[in-house]
């Protein structure tokens, strides 16, 4: 699957982050990673996924980035992907495609065909009124590892609480950034290069997420239904960042690892949402 790999070239370009701030590789008061990283999941699910694939042909699903699910406590989603009802009208919207030129994505000409040969999928605007069929969260641990693990567990446990509270049937999905990197030069301290023991570092907050995130299978109706890993290099300093395969990432045994969620979410897709007019 392509999706990784288009996220650690996208991220390995320092970009700029409002007018007060330099150009920086991650930055934690941006959500652009997050934006390119639900980005390529998408990608690889319009890829990987038939059903997915032959429903976006006809025109009967769209998706949201940063997309508002309206419940109890409104909540905004990093992606979600969204059935379309039939009484739709017709309107000016977004595509897939274009938001490579928005979030600055680095494709390569494989990429690029893959592409060019997926169907339209348009996105939602503020004003549809649509049924989520998927809605995913996406986070970040690129430093401070150990202490980022209390934090970061509460935001994924109320994320998966208010998404099925919203949408109980949707298939909610846990999808994690985690740096792997020896060191992080931080844009919140000036450019204080943070060090990290790893593999150790890592493999703490690895753990938690295979271990700690509660699965709708286990544990009933507020689980995740699926749960991502990835681990990148990002020393933030403008060398590249880098996708790692080996410990403390996820191996393909386990239930976390980023190609099984990509198929894990396809299969529980096919089985909630079969057919699609």
């Amino acid at each position: 699957m392509r999706g990784p790999e288009i996220l650690a070239r996208t991220m390995s370009v320092a970009t700029t982050r409002g007018k007060k701030s330099g150009a920086w590789q991650y930055h934690s008061q941006s959500d652009n990673h997050s934006k390119v990283a639900c980005w390529t999941i998408l990608f690889d699910l319009l890829v990987e996924c038939d059903v997915l694939r032959e429903q976006a042909r006809r025109g009967a699903i769209a998706f949201g980035i940063n997309h508002v699910m309206v419940g109890p406590i409104n909540k905004t989603l990093d992606l979600v992907l969204t059935l379309v009802p039939p009484s739709r009208p017709a309107a000016r919207r977004a595509t897939f495609s274009d938001l490579v030129a928005r979030y600055g994505i680095r494709l390569d000409e494989d990429d690029d065909r893959i592409l060019r040969g997926l169907p339209v999928v348009e996105e939602d605007s503020a004003q549809d009124v649509s049924e989520v069929a998927v809605a995913l969260e996406a986070k970040a641990c690129m430093t401070k590892h150990t202490a980022s693990i209390p934090r970061l567990h509460a935001e994924i446990l109320a994320t998966g609480y208010l998404a099925k509270r919203a949408a109980p049937r949707c298939i909610s999905v846990s999808y994690t950034l985690v740096n792997g990197a020896p060191t992080f030069r931080s844009p919140g301290q000036k450019g204080t290069i943070n060090r990290h023991r790893q593999p150790e570092a890592a493999r703490r907050v690895v753990q938690m997420l295979g271990t700690a995130v509660p699965l709708a299978r286990e544990v009933g109706a507020f689980g995740y239904d699926v749960v991502g890993v990835s681990v990148l290099d990002c020393r933030n300093d403008g060398s590249d960042v880098v996708v790692r395969s080996d410990a403390p990432a996820p191996s393909t045994s386990d239930h976390f690892h980023y190609e099984r969620m990509i198929r894990s979410i396809c299969a529980e897709y096919r089985s909630r949402f079969p057919t699609r007019a």
